[in-house]
């Protein structure tokens, strides 16, 4: 029996002087594929901020890099 996929878990976070030395991806993953339905938790239980590191989900998905995007294009020799 397979274990089921870990859920979101944003945890509360207060902001201001915390995050004025920190970058937003120290305690958050703006890429992870549920960040959407952590901030709607986060706006609707009135929380100033909220951090991921707690979150099981916090290292998956990493932002993505030009290799995902890049592809072998034939070389234009007609351009100078």
């Amino acid at each position: 029996m397979a274990c089921p996929p870990p859920k979101p878990h944003p945890t509360e976070l207060r902001l201001p002087l915390w995050a004025e030395n920190h970058r937003v991806e120290d305690y958050r993953n703006v890429n992870c594929r549920s960040y959407g339905r952590c901030i709607d938790l986060a706006v609707r239980a009135d929380w100033e901020g909220f951090t991921c590191r707690k979150c099981p989900l916090f290292h998956e998905d990493a932002a993505p890099r030009a290799d995902r995007f890049a592809f072998d294009q034939p070389a234009d020799n007609g351009r100078p």
